[in-house]
């Protein structure tokens, strides 16, 4: 008679895994909403510089344009007015937006994640 060892995964390893598993989603349910608005966000931005006028527009209307295409597209919770920054040089209009975002994540852990995105409208 053959003695055959049982082989596979034991309840214990199970929860192990499982624990695994369901720490990294929880840690990309908090990580993923950030990068998409910040997609969002450059597609807004890249959208600007496309626009041939845009350079011309005041600071205001440039920052509304952001503002209204992120609204849009439902990524308006984090970036702000005060967040744009709006200057003249020599080859164009530089708008720059720069903010951070703080997530709670376990306890007194938070998750943060700081974002940059510029970009020069041509004249």
């Amino acid at each position: 008679m053959k003695i055959r060892n049982d082989s596979g995964l034991t309840l214990i390893g199970f929860l192990i895994v499982l624990t695994v598993v369901l720490f990294f989603a929880y840690a990309g349910m908090r990580v993923v909403p950030m990068y998409l608005e910040y997609h969002a966000l450059g597609n807004a931005m890249d959208s600007l510089a496309d626009d041939p006028t845009a350079s011309k527009l005041p600071p205001a209307r440039i920052k509304d344009k952001i503002q209204r295409s992120l609204w849009s597209s439902y990524a308006s919770n984090n970036i702000k007015k005060e967040h744009i920054r709006i200057s003249k040089k020599s080859d164009g209009v530089n708008v720059r937006v720069k903010y951070e975002i703080r997530e709670p994540f376990l306890g007194n852990i938070d998750i943060v994640g700081k974002f940059d995105r510029n970009v020069v409208l041509r004249k």
